[in-house]
């Protein structure tokens, strides 16, 4: 199963967005579910006040555990993201898309997210 159809299931099964996107990638970086599951807790809905999108956490997350090192050195990667996804959606807040696009276009800010961090994280 690909990352964007383990997002689909999980964001199905009631998993916010950033669980659903930083869940898709944990096995590959040695985290058990649970562990994923709780990190993304706190990060659906914009961090529950509408601001950075839980897709887009999720994403840095998965990001950060690829690149991530003691210097941020790749940092980069991050901005690299950040711009993809802001050139593709217009926002990468959680209350400005969602104004634009409602609730329903959630599943495909996660189907980006996971499609990137699959691409990106080979």
């Amino acid at each position: 199963m690909d990352y964007m159809e383990k997002a689909t299931r999980l964001h199905e099964s009631g998993c916010n967005c950033c669980q659903s996107v930083i869940m898709c990638c944990a096995e590959k970086y040695g985290l058990t579910e649970e562990q994923a599951y709780a990190l993304g807790a706190f990060f659906g809905a914009g961090m529950r006040s509408g601001e950075v999108c839980g897709a887009v956490s999720g994403a840095l997350m998965g990001l950060g555990l690829q690149y991530g090192d003691e210097n941020n050195r790749q940092c980069g990667k991050s901005q690299e993201f950040l711009r993809a996804f802001k050139a593709e959606h217009g926002s990468i807040l959680c209350r400005e898309l969602l104004a634009k696009n409602q609730k329903k276009m959630c599943p495909v800010f996660i189907n980006y997210a996971a499609k990137y961090l699959e691409d990106e994280c080979k």
